[in-house]
């Protein structure tokens, strides 16, 4: 039986595409020829379709398919100024881990390394001199990594001019194994828009100008814009990107007066979803959670929390139990600056999945964390 499982390769194939991503990362140590199959592109594509999931209740009609993040991404100013690594939170309640870019890449020692994006199991990461450095560095870069095989690629800034928006990473592997950076180039008049594609290996520039949704909004300097579902949104200036159409669109506004007693606290994709958290200035530690409606009609209320001891770092979709039907829809909360806590939106319950002895969660960027195998 053993050696009619070893001797097969599409039986073998199948049985490791079960395993979930750390099993099947240790499974090649066992031999040559597994290190080969695990390794192999393909294989990692086939393993990573088969994590994704679809919306399956009646409630939520996305019928994009999507990852369920499992833990998050922390990088502290000390990290990227010190050091090329950010901190890896599972939510299962697993010791924390540093994430480093891949310790076989050169690095120049006169750069930082920030932690800019994350996207369906990669990072994208941007490479800018440190402070304290007299060194004229002539060309930095950007990276993508994967955190759960270790795996870091660079991709060269194409001609080190500061003409382009922090990059935006575009990856949806239920689409294609393949992954995009979106530039914004700003000119005097209109941006323009450049893509580097994981499938050419090179950057081109899209013959395009976009005009802008409105006089007071500048993409190439506002950094606050979220991909999801093919294009790029900006809360702030009601309007995202349309990434394959090339034009700018129109985001609904809340339903609310904006005044400045309104303070966004996040604004993010969970599950295909775009949610936000708002808190109004004068009552501390009340927030409302709205979520756009699929056909980007308008914003939902979708629920409405107090916690005046937490702030909220983002929402995530989390998959149902064995004994539920639906998915969970948890608010990340930081409570004292030094314990995570997973607040459940539907049922109210309260789960710690990780608490900072010796130092504390100050001047820190959050990102969901996904774990696959998906090749970069």
């Amino acid at each position: 039986m053993h050696d009619d499982v070893l001797g097969n390769v599409n039986l073998l194939t199948e049985i490791l595409l079960r395993l979930p991503v750390k099993d099947a990362l240790r499974c090649k140590c066992v031999c040559k020829k597994w290190m080969s199959l695990i390794s192999n592109p393909q294989f990692c594509y086939w393993h990573t379709l088969g994590l994704c999931r679809k919306h399956k209740h009646k409630n939520n009609p996305n019928p994009n398919p999507y990852l369920y993040p499992s833990g998050m991404l922390f990088q502290r100013t000390v990290d990227y100024l010190r050091d090329k690594k950010a901190c890896v939170i599972p939510f299962n309640n697993c010791s924390s881990r540093f994430m480093q870019l891949n310790a076989h890449v050169k690095f120049e020692g006169t750069l930082s390394y920030i932690l800019l994006r994350s996207c369906n199991g990669l990072t994208l990461w941007d490479s800018i001199p440190v402070p304290w450095s007299k060194k004229l560095v002539k060309r930095c870069s950007f990276y993508i990594n994967n955190p759960s095989t270790g795996r870091c690629v660079r991709i060269d800034k194409f001609g080190y001019e500061y003409r382009f928006s922090r990059p935006y990473l575009a990856f949806e592997p239920w689409k294609s194994p393949h992954y995009k950076v979106i530039f914004l180039e700003c000119t005097k008049t209109t941006p323009k828009m450049s893509v580097y594609s994981s499938h050419t290996g090179s950057c081109s520039k899209l013959d395009v100008h976009l005009s802008f949704p409105n006089k007071n909004f500048d993409p190439c300097h506002d950094d606050g814009g979220v991909y999801c579902n093919g294009a790029i949104h900006w809360y702030d200036h009601s309007a995202y990107l349309d990434i394959d159409r090339l034009c700018f669109k129109n985001l609904p506004v809340l339903p609310i007066p904006r005044t400045g007693l309104l303070q966004v606290k996040h604004f993010g994709e969970s599950g295909g979803n775009l949610y936000l958290i708002i808190e109004e200035s004068r009552y501390r530690g009340r927030y409302d959670f709205w979520e756009l409606k699929e056909d980007y009609s308008e914003w939902i209320l979708k629920y409405h929390v107090n916690r005046t001891y937490a702030d909220p770092l983002c929402v995530i979709c989390q998959p149902p139990n064995e004994d539920e039907q639906e998915e969970s829809i948890c608010a990340n909360l930081l409570v004292g600056y030094k314990k995570l806590v997973s607040y459940n939106l539907k049922d109210h319950s309260c789960k710690t999945f990780y608490e900072e002895e010796d130092s504390s969660f100050v001047d820190v960027k959050v990102y969901p964390y996904f774990e696959t195998l998906a090749s970069i």
